[in-house]
């Protein structure tokens, strides 16, 4: 049974927008590192799976003419954001949609969106979307994984629930600066736990890329571009094929 979803943007949908503003130089970083997964080849019909404020699926438009064919958020709030820049949302989680337009040559999960989905449910949810993908079509996941400076940082705060204070001097360079108002994924994973499981249903030729590679403070200095691998970074992409 599907877990009940806890909509944790509810009333706070600028969010994202607000920070993507504040840290112009990371969200750049993470839009380029999103565009180098999604063209390891023609991304063709491409479905986003908690698309958020559509933030990086309007750039991905505007700039380099990549358009979402459709859009799934869970977050009423998020998905309003989102309509309101003309993009096509459909209300769901991941789990419960019904993937109409199947198949596609793409399926992105963008900004750890698949973190929130439970662990006793998403190796059903990656299956399923593995079995609505066109033959050769690609699963992209973009993550803070959980072995990173950041992960490590955030996800200590999150589950001891240390004070502000301790980790503000570390946070204000990054795109969390604002975290009593930035809800985070519950569920993180290094990017191993996540290849292993891919690999175990059926997906396969798994590439990865990785930028922001400075330690917290510094995150938001200057605009980077990806490299292969993923020992380094505090934002990585994986590339999975069917």
């Amino acid at each position: 049974m599907t877990a009940q979803f806890i909509d944790r943007y509810q009333g706070n949908g600028r969010v994202l927008d607000d920070t993507w503003h504040a840290r112009e130089n990371i969200y750049e970083s993470r839009l380029r590192l999103l565009h180098r997964a999604l063209t390891t080849e023609d991304p063709g019909k491409i479905l986003s799976i908690g698309i958020g404020s559509g933030i990086f699926e309007t750039l991905l438009r505007d700039r380099y003419g990549i358009e979402v064919a459709e859009a799934v958020e869970p977050s009423a709030s998020l998905g309003a954001e989102a309509r309101g820049k003309g993009i096509n949302v459909v209300q769901s989680t991941a789990q419960d949609y019904n993937y109409p337009g199947a198949p596609y040559d793409t399926i992105v999960y963008n900004g750890s969106s698949f973190g929130f989905i439970p662990d006793d449910e998403i190796e059903a949810t990656f299956t399923r979307n593995r079995d609505v993908l066109a033959e050769g079509g690609r699963l992209v996941l973009t993550d803070v994984p959980r072995e990173s400076a950041l992960g490590t940082v955030l996800r200590l705060a999150q589950k001891y629930d240390i004070a502000r204070e301790d980790v503000d001097d570390l946070l204000v360079g990054t795109s969390f600066f604002n975290l009593d108002t930035h809800a985070y994924k519950p569920n993180w994973h290094q990017i191993a736990w996540y290849a292993k499981l891919l690999e175990g249903i059926g997906f396969h030729n798994l590439q990865y890329f990785q930028t922001v590679l400075g330690n917290p403070p510094y995150q938001n200095d200057r605009v980077e571009d990806p490299i292969e691998g993923h020992e380094a970074g505090n934002y990585v992409a994986i590339v999975a094929q069917r």
